[in-house]
C-alpha cells in the first residue's frame, strides 16, 4: 500500500512534507494532546520546528484494506478484530496490537509463540518444551480465531508456523462479543494471506544455531487472464534441534487458497491448511532445583531429563469455504463454513525428587501417555454496512455463529515405572519406555456446542464523538463422559454486553472508554453436592488515549484497565466420591493495570514497535495472584534502511524486558520456599542486505548478551532454562 493511500480523517487537509518524530518528541507523543506532529522539521539537518501552511489538498477516497503484506509497515490502517466493524486503531475503544507481515519477517517471528512474545501485555508460561500457555492482564488466554472464526486452544498452537498469516491481531480485555466463552485476558486472531491478482513468489531458506534449518515457498498467481480466478499456496518445512539435549522438532506445513470472482461484487473462497509438528526428546517439566542435601544444582542450560523416546506430536487441519458479497448501498455479506481437525499424541516422562549430590541417584520416574483427537465444525455469517438516522451516518453489524466441537481423550494417568532412574550425572536419555497399555487408558468423550447472535452499532453522535453499543446472546452446551461419571452443563441466552465511546480531541488524538464482558464454563469443577460450578463472569472496564501520526503510518495508545472475574473456583477441604476435590466459587478477583503501545513508522524507512504493560492482580482477600507471571513487561524492536549509497542495508535491533517472578516450591527439608527469577532483559540484532532486486540476505542474533535466565522456576521443584545466544542466517528470494 502506498503511503498516500492511508486514511485521512478529513476530506480537506493541510499537507506537510516528510515528517519525523524526534527522540524527545516521541517521548512526549502522548503527553501533549495539543500536538499533532505537523511541522516538526528534520532534526538531522538542524531545522527548527515551525508551522508550515500549504494550499489545501482534497482527498478523494480512503482505503478499506486491512492487509499488511506489501505495505512495509508495522501497523495497519484498519482492523475489525474487536467488533467486526473495520475501524482505524484510534477509533477502536479497546487496546489492540497488530503484528504485521513485515514485522514477522524482520524479526523472524516464525511461530505463534515468537510473535506473541513480542506483543504488548501478552506473556507465556513454559512448563516443558511443548507446554506453553499464554496470559494477558493476569489471566490465561484461550481465545484463538482464524480469520475471525473462534476456536478453542489446541495443543501445539504455540509452534504453529506464521508463514500462512498476513497479520496477527490481539485484542486485550474481555472479548465475549465475538469469541463467546473465554477469559477476560485477550483474543488472538490469525488472519490468513489472500491470493493476489498479479503473480508473485517468495522463497526463503534459513540456517541457525543447533542445526535449525527451515525453508518456505509462497506463490500467488492469477489462474485466468483477467485475474477473476486466483490461487495462493504456501509450504514450510523445518528440521531443528535445540540447546536442550536430545530435543528435535520436525515441521511440515501447507496452505492453499483459491478465490473466484463470481460477479464483480461476489467472491467465493475455498481453502485448506495443514500443520504437522513432530518433536522428540520432549521435556515434561524441567530439571531438579536442589540436590538431596539442599544445595542448588545450577545445571548447564542444555541439561534435559527427557528420554529419547518421548514425544508430543500435534497435527492441525482446517478446511473452509466462504463467500463475500458487496451491495450497491455499501452493505456487505460474509459467510464462512469451517471444519477443523486436530490430533495430539504424547508420551512423556519426568523424573521427580532430589538427586544425591555425589551419586546422582534417587529420582523417581513419572510417566504419562495421552492421545486426543478433536473435530470442530463452525458456521459464521454477518452483514454490515452504513445507514442514516436523524441526518447522520452510522454503521451496523449483525451476525450469527454456531460451532460443535467433539474431543476424545485417551489418557493413561500417572504411571510410575518400576525401573529406577539412572544417575543424573552423564544421563544420555537411555531409559526404557513404560508399557502404558498394561496400565490401561481412561477414555473421555466431550462435546461442546455453541451458538449465538451478535450485533454492534457505531453511532455518530457528533462529528467528534462515536459510540459503539452491542451485545451477544450465547447458547452453550457441554456433555462429557469419562466412562463412569457423566457431566452435563447448559446455558441458554447468556447475554454479553459491549459498550464503548470514542471522542476525537483533534485530528491526531482520541480518548475512549469501554465496558466489555465474557463468561467461561467451569465443567471441570464441582461443588460438595457434586454439581458443576457456574461459569466465571469476566468484566473489563477500560479508558485510554490514542494517537495517529504521519497520516496513519504511526499509531500510539495508552490504556488504563480494571478487570474483574467472579465465580472463580476455589478448592474445598472435601473429597468427592471419585476422589477429586470439591470446589466453591468466590467473587472479587481483579486485575488493574496500564498498557502503552507504539507501532508503525517514525520516518521513511524507519519502523518501530514498542510496548510497556503493567498489571497487579489480587484475589478477594487482596492476596497477589499468579506470582509466576511478570507484573511488568516491555518490548521494543526497530529497523532502519540506511539512506543514499547504503540504501541496500537495513539494520535493526530490539530488547524485551520483564520484572521478577517467583513461585512456591518445597525444598528437600520439606520447607516451602519462594523460588525467584529476577528481572532480566534480552537483546536482539538484525541486518538485511539487498544483494539484487530479488535477493536479500538477513542475519538475526537473539539473546545478544547470552543472558542466563529461567522460563520456569519452582513448579514441581524444577527449573526450565531459556535459550542461550543464537543466530539465524536467511536468504530470501522474491519475484
Amino acid at each position: 500500500m502506498k503511503k498516500s493511500e492511508h486514511k485521512s480523517r478529513a476530506t480537506s487537509t493541510n499537507y506537510v512534507g516528510r515528517k519525523v518524530i524526534g527522540p524527545f518528541s516521541l517521548a512526549l507523543v502522548l503527553a501533549a494532546p495539543g500536538a499533532d506532529a505537523q511541522g516538526l522539521g528534520d532534526p538531522g539537518k538542524g531545522e527548527v520546528p515551525e508551522a508550515v501552511t500549504l494550499p489545501a489538498v482534497t482527498v478523494t477516497g480512503e482505503t478499506s484494506s486491512e492487509t499488511t503484506e506489501g505495505s512495509n509497515s508495522y501497523t495497519t490502517p484498519r482492523t475489525s478484530a474487536a467488533t467486526r466493524l473495520p475501524l482505524a486503531i484510534r477509533d477502536t475503544p479497546q487496546a489492540v496490537t497488530v503484528i504485521t507481515r513485515q514485522h514477522m519477517e524482520d524479526q523472524q517471528l516464525n511461530t505463534i509463540q515468537d510473535a506473541l512474545a513480542q506483543s504488548t501485555g501478552v506473556g507465556s508460561r513454559t512448563l516443558g518444551s511443548e507446554q506453553v500457555t499464554f496470559h494477558a492482564r493476569g489471566f490465561s488466554t484461550d481465545s484463538f480465531q482464524y480469520d475471525g472464526i473462534p476456536t478453542g486452544f489446541v495443543n501445539g498452537a504455540s509452534f504453529l508456523d506464521t508463514a500462512f498469516y498476513d497479520r496477527i491481531e490481539i485484542v486485550r480485555g474481555a472479548t465475549g462479543l465475538l469469541t463467546g466463552a473465554g477469559n477476560p485476558s485477550a483474543s488472538i486472531n490469525l488472519v490468513r494471506k489472500r491470493p493476489t491478482r498479479e503473480f508473485q513468489a517468495n522463497a526463503s531458506v534459513s540456517a541457525g544455531s543447533w542445526d535449525n534449518y527451515r525453508s518456505m515457498l509462497d506463490v500467488s498467481t492469477p489462474m485466468t487472464e483477467d485475474g477473476r480466478v486466483r490461487a495462493r499456496i504456501v509450504g514450510v518445512t523445518q528440521d531443528r534441534h535445540s540447546y536442550q539435549d536430545r530435543y528435535q522438532q520436525k515441521k511440515n506445513a501447507f496452505f492453499g487458497l483459491v478465490e473466484v470472482d463470481l460477479t464483480p461484487d461476489t467472491v467465493l473462497s475455498m481453502g485448506y491448511d495443514y500443520q504437522d509438528i513432530k518433536p522428540k526428546g520432549v521435556t515434561w517439566g524441567g530439571v531438579p532445583l536442589w540436590f538431596s542435601d539442599g544445595s542448588n544444582t545450577n545445571w548447564s542450560r542444555s541439561k534435559s531429563m527427557a528420554p529419547d523416546w518421548t514425544r508430543w506430536d500435534n497435527r492441525l487441519e482446517n478446511a473452509f469455504i466462504g463467500i463475500e458479497h458487496g451491495f450497491e448501498n455499501g452493505w456487505k455479506l460474509n459467510a464462512t463454513i469451517t471444519n477443523q481437525r486436530s490430533k495430539s499424541n504424547a508420551r512423556l516422562l519426568s523424573p521427580l525428587g532430589y538427586p544425591d549430590r555425589n551419586t546422582g541417584l534417587g529420582m523417581i520416574p513419572l510417566a504419562i501417555s495421552d492421545s486426543t483427537p478433536s473435530r470442530q465444525n463452525s458456521f459464521d455469517a454477518m452483514v454490515s454496512g452504513p445507514f442514516e438516522l436523524l441526518g447522520r451516518k452510522h454503521e451496523l453489524v449483525l451476525g450469527v455463529l454456531a460451532s460443535r466441537r467433539t474431543e476424545d481423550e485417551y489418557n493413561s494417568g500417572f504411571v510410575y515405572p518400576s525401573m529406577p532412574m539412572p544417575s543424573i550425572f552423564g544421563y544420555d536419555g537411555q531409559y526404557p519406555e513404560p508399557n502404558f497399555a498394561a496400565n490401561g487408558f481412561t477414555s473421555t468423550h466431550t462435546t461442546i456446542e455453541q451458538s449465538g447472535i451478535y450485533g454492534a452499532v457505531r453511532l455518530s453522535l457528533t462529528d467528534s464523538m462515536k459510540a459503539i453499543l452491542g451485545g451477544r446472546f450465547n447458547n452453550y452446551k457441554l456433555d462429557e463422559f469419562d466412562g463412569s461419571t457423566p457431566t452435563h452443563y447448559k446455558k441458554t441466552a447468556k447475554f454479553t454486553p459491549y459498550a464503548g465511546v470514542v471522542y476525537d480531541i483533534n485530528d491526531t488524538y482520541s480518548a475512549y472508554a469501554s465496558y466489555t464482558e465474557i463468561f467461561n464454563p467451569q465443567s471441570s469443577y464441582r461443588n460438595v453436592n457434586n454439581q458443576v460450578l457456574p461459569p466465571t463472569n469476566g468484566k473489563n472496564t477500560e479508558v485510554g488515549l490514542k494517537g495517529e501520526y504521519l497520516d496513519g503510518r504511526l499509531n500510539a495508545s495508552i490504556a488504563l484497565f480494571e478487570t474483574r472475574l467472579d465465580n472463580l473456583a476455589q478448592a474445598e477441604n472435601y473429597a468427592l466420591p471419585n476422589g477429586t476435590w470439591a470446589y466453591h466459587t468466590v467473587n472479587g478477583t481483579k486485575s488493574r493495570g496500564v498498557e502503552f503501545d507504539l507501532q508503525g513508522e517514525l520516518a521513511d524507512d524507519w519502523n518501530i514497535y514498542g510496548g510497556v504493560a503493567h498489571f497487579n492482580s489480587t484475589d478477594a482477600t487482596g492476596e497477589r495472584l499468579s506470582a509466576y507471571l511478570p507484573r511488568t513487561t516491555a518490548r521494543l524492536f526497530t529497523t532502519y534502511r540506511l539512506p543514499g549509497d547504503w540504501s541496500k542495508l537495513t539494520v535493526g535491533g530490539g530488547v524485551t524486558w520483564q520484572s521478577g517472578t517467583y513461585q512456591s516450591a518445597t525444598n528437600p527439608q520439606g520447607a516451602s520456599v519462594n523460588v525467584e527469577q529476577k528481572s532480566y532483559a534480552l537483546a536482539s540484532l538484525m541486518a538485511k542486505y539487498r544483494a539484487t532486486r530479488n535477493i536479500d540476505l538477513m542475519l538475526t542474533v537473539n539473546n545478544l548478551t547470552d543472558r542466563r535466565y529461567t522460563l520456569m522456576s519452582g513448579f514441581y521443584n524444577q527449573v526450565v532454562y531459556g535459550a542461550p545466544r543464537n543466530i539465524v542466517l536467511t536468504l530470501n528470494y522474491k519475484l
